[in-house]
């Protein structure tokens, strides 16, 4: 029996809620593959951006700028890329 396990990694995500600290959450290793600038994710009713990123190192970081109204980006790509967006 082979056992796939899910692999995890820290990143810190700078601009969630306008705050520049940076919140730091784990992504799992497929959901990496599909981050891409300029493409937006919702986080708990709030619609953002990826505007830069870097997965590689020990300072893995994306960088976000909210979107007050994301019905007028209709045809930007959507991510699921947080355990809470709904």
């Amino acid at each position: 029996m082979i056992n796939f396990t899910e692999q995890v990694m820290p990143v810190r995500i700078f601009g969630l809620f306008g705050l520049h600290h940076g919140l730091e959450i784990e992504l799992k290793s497929k959901v990496k593959e599909s981050i891409q600038e300029e493409a937006f994710f919702d986080y708990k009713d709030r619609s953002y951006e990826i505007q830069s990123y870097s997965l590689t190192g020990n300072r893995r970081y994306i960088n976000v700028r909210q979107i007050p109204n994301p019905g007028l980006y209709p045809t930007k790509k959507r991510l699921k890329i947080l355990p809470e967006a709904s």
